[in-house]
């Protein structure tokens, strides 16, 4: 375990036995704060549905607030729902592992995310490149506006990555089975990324 090359590993293999959460909360809390102010800096208001009977300036502060609190507390209750996913397939598989590590992993492993989102969204804002056109971290950039092609990118490769790991080194599961649900959750990433992004072109066709 200790000797494997991956990286994170030995982190997600600490919090078996030393499970902290209430810091990484915080953190988490006020990196999806910021994520969401850069996100929204990014996106140019031009490119957003007008709301009828709100003038531009308030409805650049809906945007924002909507934005930067969605940010916040978004990236926290999708922790929730990875510790939850984590939980059951352990649970399922037989793991040892204690709930309270799960949680602590699941709050790490979005971190992780986050911090990779914020970054990419950093250099999008830098670059003035609109993120509802280019997703500078996918084959989106090969076929501006593609919203397909941009769920095919790097952000899916390392939650995979990092769901393996925690399997591995958290729930203490075998390599082969925490490849194989690294692989599986690459694809149903990849597939409910597609599935939302034809269901928002479909709904977005309806309403011009």
């Amino acid at each position: 375990m200790e000797e494997s090359k991956l990286p994170f590993v030995e982190h997600f293999y600490k919090l078996r036995t030393q499970p902290k959460w209430l810091i990484k909360l915080i953190s988490l809390f006020i990196i999806g704060i910021i994520s969401g102010f850069v996100a929204y800096k990014a996106i140019p208001m031009d490119s957003i549905p007008k709301i009828e009977g709100v003038s531009s300036d308030q409805q650049q502060s809906i945007y924002m607030m909507s934005t930067i609190v969605g940010g916040a507390f978004g990236t926290v209750f999708s922790a929730i729902i990875v510790f939850v996913i984590f939980l059951v397939m352990s649970k399922i598989l037989k793991s040892d592992v204690g709930a309270l590590s799960l949680f602590s992993a699941a709050f790490s492993y979005s971190i992780i995310i986050a911090i990779y989102g914020l970054i990419v969204n950093l250099i999008t804002l830098v670059a003035g490149i609109n993120p509802l056109d280019t997703r500078i971290d996918s084959l989106n950039i090969f076929s501006k506006g593609n919203v397909l092609l941009s769920t095919i990118n790097l952000e899916v490769i390392l939650k995979a990555l990092l769901t393996g790991i925690v399997y591995f080194a958290t729930s203490r599961l075998s390599k082969r089975t925490s490849i194989i649900l690294a692989i599986v959750a690459l694809i149903l990433l990849i597939i409910t990324g597609m599935t939302g992004s034809s269901m928002s072109q479909g709904m977005q066709g309806m309403a011009n």
